[in-house]
């Protein structure tokens, strides 16, 4: 269980580096909370050790340390988010790791809240469905027909000379 745990911290911090939101934090411990769910076998006491386990591995602690200065917010996000509905049944150790360990905010990470997918999506396709057609092809029709004229010239014009050197 030990060299688990060891793989699951390293994996975690590998990825914590490249973080910079606090959402791309909590979506990263939701999937751990379903891996030790999984390694636990549905033993919830045994899941929760274990989580607890890879939270204060010394691996994580700056990681924990940057979350532990944004408690609050993760507690409103935990209860409202259902992307991160899993960490609801691992609040409690959570919180525990994160008021245990003091707030070290090394770097900045981005609070706001992401839009849900859905959303941003019709959003996006109004705003394609406003476009006229000729910005979406990234090509404007006046230039189409222009260089097709100026096709149509030169054709002519090399059609001309070979009629008269003939």
């Amino acid at each position: 269980m030990e060299e688990w745990i060891n793989e699951k911290a390293l994996v975690l911090s590998s990825e914590f580096k490249h973080y910079k939101s606090l959402d791309s934090f909590l979506v990263k411990l939701s999937s751990l909370a379903y891996d030790v769910e999984d390694y636990a076998f549905g033993d919830q006491l045994k899941a929760k050790t274990i989580f607890e386990e890879i939270l204060k591995h010394r691996l994580l602690s700056e990681y924990i340390s940057i979350l532990s200065c944004h408690r609050d917010e993760i507690e409103a996000r935990i209860a409202r988010d259902p992307r991160i509905r899993k960490l609801r049944d691992y609040s409690d150790v959570l919180f525990k790791v994160l008021s245990s360990t003091p707030c070290r905010e090394s770097r900045t990470i981005d609070t706001s809240t992401r839009e849900a997918t859905f959303r941003i999506e019709q959003e996006e396709e109004r705003v394609v469905a406003r476009k006229p057609i000729e910005k979406i092809a990234g090509l404007k029709t006046h230039r189409i027909f222009l260089w097709i004229g100026v096709a149509l010239v030169v054709l002519a014009i090399i059609y001309a000379l070979i009629i008269l050197l003939r």
